[in-house]
């Protein structure tokens, strides 16, 4: 996952708990029951009056369970389907997608018909290069009537948005199948990931901007939410409390669990970090700290997962999931094994505004020789750039860049903000600039409005009062590869 406004549309539980300070011990005891015995829904959030006001739908679940019950046996076994067999899938479904869009999706049809591409073209699984490559700033400049698919009702797709280390703000939509579809792929992820040991009793606990998009499968493997802008402190109480099996954050966030591992640690068998850049030889620290594996997911908005870190070190592809190209960046074909490229993907889930071989922009390699495993998906050599920089408190804690990026994706989807792009930059210990570009039906009326609320946010990461200044850009100066959106400059 990569910072994102997932919702949960489960309705069929009703108990939430918003934290208090202190830790209201009324609603929640550092000594109580295991999860199992808690209530359904389990949720976290950092205050009361920050807490967003979201729909929860209510008859979604049973298909959720129907979906279930068809497809995650099929699921289970696809990564050890011949790589004859995935590959076939890979290509009709593409082949399926393109055509799609070359009918119904405007800026694929402008863009294929400009670099004289057809859909006919696609006769073999290696035609998929063929395809001409799409950019981030082109779905921005297309989005919504020449990106989203017209044949779904707007109402009835679900809204998130992408940033990342990019900061370029791109508007998503996401079909009900495909979030069906995601979800029971979750499953899988923890399944693989564990060595099989995720139960369908077992609690997943997200630290995260948003809860995931159901609770639970009918009952089945449930999760727990925790704002990601609860100080690490709180949030090592509430995990206690939880005592889940699986934990999923980002890695800056586990980092700033460190000092408080005793705390939560004895019931944990996995930890999954996601949507920052971490070195294995983190993870084998914190793995080491926790006494379980901590592994990697390297997902993002535009693809969902990507690639997993498995049991064994190596990262394979999700390829029911995505289809991934390494490209040399100056000419677009495709790398060399061993030599750093730049990752093209193609979602196979979301027909709604679908991701046809978009540039991702992130840089990575894939092996010389693929390592000797019983799962043939295709396997990753290393993810070679994605880093954000923490901001630092008064106290010198450092505050996980992850938790400034989610009190970021807060703000704009709590005020209803549109931002082309934004840099959220600590230039004193008490002192933040908001740096931003307008989007689209925002005034910077309605930008001073929301500043409050951001700040906020970012007093309750920060642990002290922050002021923030916002600074409205025609455009940001151009940089070569990356901007940074949350970063320091201050010693």
């Amino acid at each position: 996952m990569d910072g994102v406004s997932h919702l949960s549309v489960d309705s069929s539980v009703s108990t939430d708990f918003a934290e208090a300070s202190p830790l209201d011990q009324t609603a929640i005891s550092t000594d109580a029951a295991p999860a199992a015995a808690a209530p359904d829904r389990l949720q976290f959030w950092e205050a009361e009056h920050t807490r967003p006001e979201f729909e929860q739908g209510g008859e979604e679940n049973s298909d959720l369970i129907n979906v279930a019950n068809s497809y995650l046996d099929r699921c289970m076994a696809h990564p050890y389907l011949p790589v004859e067999e995935i590959r076939a899938q890979q290509f009709a479904r593409i082949k399926e997608l393109v055509e799609m869009a070359y009918r119904e999706i405007p800026v694929y049809r402008n863009k294929y018909k400009k670099a004289g591409f057809k859909p006919s073209h696609l006769k073999t699984y290696d035609d998929i290069q063929k395809i001409p490559v799409i950019t981030k700033p082109e779905l921005v400049a297309a989005f919504p009537d020449q990106c989203v698919n017209r044949r779904f009702k707007s109402e009835s797709l679900f809204p998130t948005r992408s940033s990342g280390s990019s900061g370029q703000t791109l508007l998503i939509r996401v079909d009900y199948d495909a979030i069906l579809t995601d979800t029971i792929q979750g499953v899988r992820q923890f399944a693989m990931q564990s060595g099989n040991d995720y139960r369908e009793q077992d609690l997943l606990a997200h630290v995260y901007t948003v809860p995931w998009w159901y609770d639970s499968i009918g009952g089945k493997y449930p999760t727990a939410f925790i704002s990601n802008l609860i100080p690490p402190a709180r949030v090592a109480q509430h995990l206690r409390y939880l005592a889940p099996r699986t934990l999923s954050l980002y890695p800056s966030s586990l980092d700033a669990l460190m000092p408080h591992v005793d705390e939560f640690k004895s019931t944990l068998n996995l930890a999954v970090t996601h949507s920052e850049y971490s070195s294995k030889a983190q993870r084998q620290e914190w793995s080491r700290r926790l006494g379980v594996p901590v592994l990697d997911e390297y997902s993002s908005e535009e693809a969902t997962r990507i690639a997993l870190e498995m049991p064994d070190g190596n990262y394979y592809v999700c390829e029911d999931t995505v289809h991934l190209d390494v490209l040399d960046p100056v000419t677009m074909e495709p790398q060399a094994p061993g030599q750093s490229g730049i990752a093209v993907i193609t979602n196979l889930l979301n027909e709604a505004m679908p991701f046809i071989r978009y540039v991702q922009g992130d840089y990575i390699t894939l092996p010389v020789t693929p390592a000797p495993s019983r799962i043939n998906w295709s396997q990753i050599a290393s993810i070679d750039g994605r880093l954000n920089d923490a901001f630092v408190n008064r106290d010198d804690r450092k505050v996980p860049a992850g938790s400034i990026l989610d009190a970021t994706y807060r703000w704009m989807f709590d005020c209803d903000l549109h931002l082309a792009q934004f840099e959220i930059v600590q230039t004193g210990v008490d002192m933040v600039e908001a740096r931003v570009v307008l989007g689209a039906a925002t005034s910077q009326d309605k930008l001073h409005g929301s500043i409050p609320h951001l700040e906020d946010l970012l007093s309750i990461c920060l642990e002290d009062k922050v002021r923030v200044k916002e600074v409205v850009l025609d455009a940001f100066p151009p940089k070569v590869g990356k901007r940074r959106p949350i970063r320091r400059e201050m010693a």
